[in-house]
C-alpha cells in the first residue's frame, strides 16, 4: 500500500506557499517588475495605470518629416486587424491611425515619418491595403 505524503513547503510548491512568504511567490517568474503587494490598500502595481495611459483623444506630438498614408481596405475588420499589425510590427503609435467609413469604403490614414512611409505602406498591403 502507498504511502501518502503531505506536499513539502517551499518552491517545489508554490501553490501551497503562505501569503506571509512573498519572496517564494516571485521565485523563479519572469519579470519580477511587478511582485504581488503585501496589502490589499496599496494593490499590486508601483504605479495607478490611469498615469501611465495617455490622455483620451490625445495625440502625439507632430514630427517634423510626418506624411500621411491614407489606404483602402475592403471591410473594416481587416482595417482593424491591419491597424494591430502596424502598431505591433511598425511600431507606430495607435493615436497617429485614423479609421474612417467613406461612403461605402473603409479608409485608413496613418501619419508616419517619412523614412518609414514605404516599409508602412508594405506592411498594410500585407495585411489587405489597396491604394486609396
Amino acid at each position: 500500500m502507498a504511502t501518502k505524503t503531505s506536499p513539502k513547503q517551499g518552491a517545489d510548491h508554490p501553490e501551497n506557499t503562505s501569503e506571509a512568504s512573498l519572496e517564494s511567490g516571485v521565485e523563479q517568474t519572469f519579470p519580477a517588475s511587478d511582485p504581488v503587494a503585501a496589502t490589499t490598500s496599496q494593490g499590486s502595481r508601483a504605479e495607478r495605470p490611469e498615469a501611465m495611459m495617455e490622455k483620451h483623444g490625445s495625440k502625439p506630438t507632430p514630427c517634423d518629416d510626418g506624411v500621411t498614408l491614407s489606404m483602402r481596405f475592403p471591410d473594416s475588420e481587416t482595417a482593424k486587424l491591419a491597424l494591430e499589425a502596424a502598431v505591433r510590427e511598425g511600431p507606430i503609435d495607435r493615436r497617429c491611425a485614423e479609421i474612417a467609413l467613406d461612403d461605402d469604403r473603409v479608409m485608413m490614414r496613418l501619419e508616419v515619418p517619412r523614412a518609414d512611409r514605404e516599409r508602412l505602406d508594405g506592411l498594410l498591403r500585407k495585411h489587405g491595403a489597396m491604394e486609396a
